[in-house]
């Protein structure tokens, strides 16, 4: 089957990097890579709410929880006052009776809600994040968190995914099984 640059398997996505990094907002990519969205929009239009990612308390153990890592690679882990602390990923979950809070990764990588699609798909891309917090605070600068930073919400890699159109959805695209 002949390949296409922009399918799932990655090809895509180092696609949309190479424009997301050249800056381009009019490539011959953009269509294509993300016809829903512009990279140019805030990343609020199309985050997931917070409360909606099921965040956890860090305080419970894993043992309670261990089943959500089945479903999920990464969650988000909340202190007593609702704040994000971190996220726990499903390779760092190592011990069931220990608080989630010890095996979380601190600080969460986290970008305001106004910042573009196309900054936070370059972060994801770029750092290999599985999840990006998005928060309400306007001189949060880079990936750094802050304790008056508020959770609004969340942009995962498997939504940048599922915004990368496959093969067959793509128009005017026929697939052969041999070259011409």
């Amino acid at each position: 089957m002949e390949g296409n640059i922009l399918d799932k398997s990655g090809g895509g996505l180092v696609a949309l990097r190479i424009e997301v990094l050249l800056g381009f907002t009019k490539s011959m990519f953009s269509p294509r890579l993300l016809p829903q969205v512009s990279p140019d929009e805030p990343i609020e239009s199309i985050m997931i709410p917070f409360e909606a990612a099921g965040p956890l308390q860090g305080t419970l153990t894993l043992r309670k929880v261990v089943m959500r890592f089945f479903r999920n690679p990464v969650v988000p882990i909340i202190d007593d006052w609702g704040s994000c602390m971190g996220l726990l990923h499903r390779e760092d979950c190592y011990e069931l009776d220990a608080p989630l809070s010890t095996m979380m990764r601190s600080p969460p990588p986290c970008v305001t809600a106004t910042t573009s699609i196309g900054h936070v798909v370059d972060l994801i891309l770029e750092k290999r994040y599985k999840l990006v917090i998005v928060v309400k605070y306007r001189y949060l600068n880079g990936s750094s968190f802050s304790s008056s930073s508020r959770a609004l919400g969340v942009f995962t890699a498997e939504q940048l995914c599922r915004l990368v159109p496959s093969v067959s959805e793509l128009p005017g695209q026929e697939l052969s099984v041999c070259r011409t």
